[in-house]
């Protein structure tokens, strides 16, 4: 008797068990994917708890337009998310076991985003009265603006000016003053530095993820200015926003291992874009008035894949599916890995079988090739096109050999210039 009711109570337990999953899948599943009409602001942190807590004070003591904080902490020890944990409040947090680093801290937290319009902050910015407003007025008030940051007393570059405090006590009262709308104080830049920057949905989804290659931090922000910049997309400075910012507080934090982190990084930034910034830098006025996604910018005739194991023959902006029985590990070892959000600005064609990828490697066609020309650069053939590839880096990158040189009159020389070439972005997270 004692065994029938145990097994009766067991089965009930199991129906709701599944009941209860299947109607949050169904959930879940229609939610995913949906926005909600505010900011998502993502902040990473790592062992400064008592930083971030005061950083999340700020905003909530000084943000009216609705949002959402998402906090992604990078492995500290110092307490950080059992204080958050305890904490009320619309606070969303992920937890790495270890610190990977703010471009992956940052990746996190632009995956959980919902915002129609998403923040990066550093936990040791302490933003003022009507910074949000302000800025969302800045980054809206244009359909081709695609970032704004605002003003600040520590940085370097455009965005800083003088403050009169010399206490932080003092802020608050100063930003109040200074904080009033002044369209004539915003102006256009070619850099925005990563400590507050505010962006579209939009610039998110066709600029994609910071690159996970450059580690523990600096420089990444650098590289994503220079792709928006690609694009064609424009940065402004809302000149009329000020918030204050402490600096560098978990950088110098590292100690003697700061210049190891930041030669590394510069020394990547260097590789993977050549000598190409201010050329990037000025192109971007031409191509504003057509802009671009990252898609635009990569190869063509190259295999990628996704985190799954997803294979994919990419040719002429399109992607096409390899069938499982058709692959092989040689395709596998020379894919390159793209981000969900990438994967998504490219259209899918009908899967390949063997038949059609037997066809390419068969094909010993021009379309593609990629070849040198006479003062040593690089192009790809695409179509009637030559496409250079902006670093040597960017033709590894993409899995090409760097091909012997060419003669100079050789007839593609003569061909028009299609779109650059940009390196791809490395992504290290399996659900990015």
């Amino acid at each position: 008797m004692h065994n029938t009711r145990h097994t009766a109570h067991e089965s009930d337990f199991q129906q709701g068990y599944h009941r209860g999953y299947d109607q949050g899948f169904k959930v879940g599943k229609e939610t995913f994917g949906t926005w909600f009409e505010g900011t998502s602001i993502i902040i990473p942190t790592y062992n400064q708890k008592q930083l971030l807590l005061q950083c999340v004070d700020y905003i909530e003591a000084h943000t009216v337009s609705p949002y959402e904080v998402i906090i992604v902490d990078n492995g500290s020890q110092d307490g950080t998310v059992e204080a958050l944990r305890h904490r009320r409040g619309s606070l969303r947090i992920a937890a790495h076991s270890t610190n990977l680093g703010f471009a992956q801290a940052i990746n996190t937290g632009l995956m959980m985003a919902r915002g129609q319009t998403i923040v990066l902050l550093n936990n040791d910015v302490f933003v003022t009265e009507g910074w949000l407003t302000q800025m969302l007025a800045c980054l809206l008030e244009s359909p081709d603006t695609a970032a704004v940051g605002p003003v600040t007393n520590y940085i370097s570059g455009e965005q800083k000016i003088e403050v009169p405090y010399h206490d932080l006590t003092e802020m608050p009262g100063f930003a109040a003053a200074y904080n009033r709308r002044d369209t004539g104080k915003w102006r256009d830049t070619s850099r925005l530095v990563g400590f507050c920057i505010l962006m579209k949905r939009s610039t998110f989804e066709q600029v994609g993820y910071l690159d996970e290659g450059y580690e523990v931090g600096n420089f990444e922000d650098d590289d994503w200015n220079l792709r928006l910049r690609l694009q064609g997309k424009r940065m402004r400075i809302a000149g009329d926003t000020f918030v204050h910012h402490v600096g560098s507080v978990t950088m110098k934090g590292l100690g003697a291992q700061f210049f190891t982190v930041n030669d590394s990084n510069e020394r990547f930034y260097i590789e993977k874009w050549g000598n190409r910034y201010d050329q990037i830098r000025g192109r971007a006025e031409e191509l504003i008035t057509t802009p671009h996604k990252a898609a635009d910018f990569f190869p063509t005739h190259i295999w990628i894949r996704s985190a799954s194991g997803q294979l994919y023959w990419m040719q002429h902006g399109v992607k096409y599916p390899a069938a499982t029985r058709a692959k092989d590990d040689v395709m596998m070892a020379s894919a390159v890995r793209l981000s969900v959000m990438e994967l998504l600005q490219i259209p899918t064609g009908p899967e390949y079988g063997e038949t059609e990828l037997a066809a390419i490697k068969a094909d010993s066609s021009r379309d593609g090739v990629v070849v040198m020309a006479g003062d040593g650069t690089i192009y790809q053939l695409d179509r009637g096109a030559r496409r250079e590839f902006v670093s040597y880096y960017a033709c590894t990158a993409w899995g090409f050999i760097i091909p012997q040189q060419a003669a100079a009159h050789e007839a593609w020389n003569h061909w028009p210039e299609g779109l650059p070439i940009a390196p791809p972005t490395r992504v290290k997270a399996e659900d990015l």
